[in-house]
């Protein structure tokens, strides 16, 4: 065997033993699923493997049912979950990441693209619905690849920091090293005994060593500087004490000098560092929102000085679009709290991009920062119309689509009832067409178990092939009575109706049978006349 073909077979014996082993090049792995017993690993729900068609299916008699994968390990927790790619036909996808590895911390989501997840968390789990006899799931492959994570965030002061004789061209030399390198910010202050002597001074720096000088006017003695430096997402400082010592004027040399007696070295009392009030907000990348929608979102605030901050509270700018409910905190010096806050998008906005802004005021200090939404244009108009139990197993929605952006659209649909802890008690799909620039009508029923009832969630995640969003529905579904069930919330005039009929029905027949016993007539006679 010449030597080209051992090497050949060597590589190809290394391949192999990557694929059927998961394993991957460093930091990347790819999780298959295309046999019966490795979909036996995860969880069917009314579903079932058909080893003749090689494929998950329906079970028999079912009309709707799902299939959970197991729990996907990436091993690291500064992983990313890239694509997801299947064969079949059919059925909708949904997927949570999670940090947990029981997944106790995420819920099932709809998503716009598996072949981009961009999903950050080690573990992660899908689940497949069908609602259809021809639908059908034969294999599928997620990968992850591990994200490099930067080093934190420093900075360290060499100059200045001893004594020196001129209040101008004193130097100024720091080292940045580690966080993302990207918009980086750095700005100064000194302090003296007395207070502030130069504040929030902006500085060019870039990752590495920075050179530069600067002047202190006509305050002497002995000076706190303090670096702050920021990279859009880490926030750093330290400081340096340095002092000056001016030479004295040519008349005061005249004059006789004087014998300076120094303190025995016992008794020299250190300085104490003076104080610094200092507050530095995070950036906030720029946010896609569709009109109408909203976005819950956070903001970073950490305390860069050296004394507490108390009652600092967050508001937004005069745009009406920010929902803000935390209440003011105190923050100590070094702490570093996230304060939520929501944007909603008026439905009426136009498409483009908008710059807020959001204030951080605490009693000490204040401060501010901006950010884009780009309002992205509503392309498909979803409404939930009626909602009834007409069985005491089956739930009807009745709702409406309306096509927004001039084209014809395929709609997949999951509906999902929820209870007040989020777990999922009751779904179904479906796909739905809608042609372009018009309205349409559409009704499903989703199965659900004899004893459900109470307060619940009715939610709808829609996607297409150039939109996607979800709707959500408080809902209170009463136990049935008498035949009729009773439901509360979207849709509920549909009972009255019913009740309305019912009425109507008895008082024709009373009539009918007073008209009778009248007039000695049988109904076939009245009923002919």
């Amino acid at each position: 065997m010449s030597i080209s073909v051992f090497a050949v077979l060597i590589v190809a014996a290394a391949i192999l033993t990557f694929y059927y082993l998961n394993i991957g090049p460093t930091g990347f792995a790819i999780f298959q699923q295309d046999t019966q017993s490795s979909f036996d690993e995860g969880a069917y729900s009314s579903t079932v493997y058909d080893s003749n068609k090689s494929s998950v299916i329906l079970a028999a008699n079912q009309t709707s049912g799902t299939y959970t994968s197991k729990i996907l390990d990436a091993n690291s927790s500064s992983s990313t979950w890239n694509n997801l790619t299947w064969t079949g036909r059919g059925v909708v996808f949904e997927v949570r990441n999670c940090a947990a590895a029981d997944c106790s911390d995420a819920n099932f989501t709809a998503v716009a693209d598996l072949n981009n997840l961009n999903l950050t968390k080690r573990y992660f789990q899908y689940k497949a619905s069908f609602d259809s006899f021809n639908d059908t799931l034969g294999s599928v492959t997620i990968d992850s690849a591990a994200t490099q994570q930067p080093s934190p965030l420093s900075v360290s002061v060499s100059e200045p920091n001893t004594e020196y004789d001129s209040l101008s061209g004193i130097p100024l030399t720091f080292t940045l090293t580690g966080g993302t390198g990207t918009n980086l910010t750095c700005s100064y202050d000194i302090t003296y005994g007395a207070g502030v002597l130069v504040s929030n001074t902006s500085i060019n720096c870039v990752n590495g060593t920075n050179t530069q000088t600067f002047d202190l006017g006509d305050e002497g003695g002995a000076n706190v500087l303090t670096v702050y430096v920021s990279d859009g997402s880490e926030n750093t400082s330290t400081s340096s004490s340095f002092s000056v010592d001016v030479p004295s004027s040519s008349s005061e040399e005249s004059a006789p000098e004087e014998e300076v007696v120094e303190p025995p070295p016992e008794e020299i009392i250190s300085e104490t560092p003076p104080a610094v009030t200092h507050i530095t907000l995070s950036e906030i990348s720029e946010q896609e929102v569709i009109q109408g929608n909203s976005k819950e979102l956070g903001i970073s605030v950490q305390n860069t000085g050296t004394v507490p901050l108390s009652f600092c509270k967050l508001s937004g700018d005069d745009s009406g679009w920010f929902s803000i409910t935390s209440a003011a905190i105190n923050i100590n010096s070094g702490e570093q709290p996230t304060l939520p806050f929501s944007v909603n998008i008026p439905e009426e906005t136009s498409p483009g991009a908008y710059t807020l802004g959001l204030s951080v005021d605490c009693t000490e200090v204040t401060t501010s920062k901006q950010f884009t939404v780009n309002v992205i244009q509503k392309k498909l108009d979803f409404n939930i119309t009626n909602v009834q139990r007409t069985r005491e197993d089956r739930v009807r929605v009745d709702y409406s689509l309306t096509e927004l952006a001039g084209e014809d659209q395929d709609v997949q649909i999951l509906f999902r009832i929820t209870d007040a802890s989020g777990l999922e008690i009751a779904n179904t799909s479906q796909n739905s067409s809608i042609d372009a620039n018009k309205t349409d009508d559409f009704r499903v029923n989703i199965p659900i178990n004899e004893t459900l009832g109470g307060n619940l969630t009715l939610s709808a995640a829609f996607n297409s092939q150039i939109y996607s969003s979800s709707v959500l529905e408080p809902i209170t579904l009463g136990a049935p009575i008498g035949g009729f069930a009773i439901f509360e919330g979207v849709g509920g005039a549909g009972g009255v109706i019913i009740f309305v009929v019912v009425v109507l029905v008895l008082v024709t027949v009373f009539f009918l049978a007073r008209q009778m016993r009248k007039s000695g007539k049988s109904l076939n006679d009245l009923l002919e006349h």
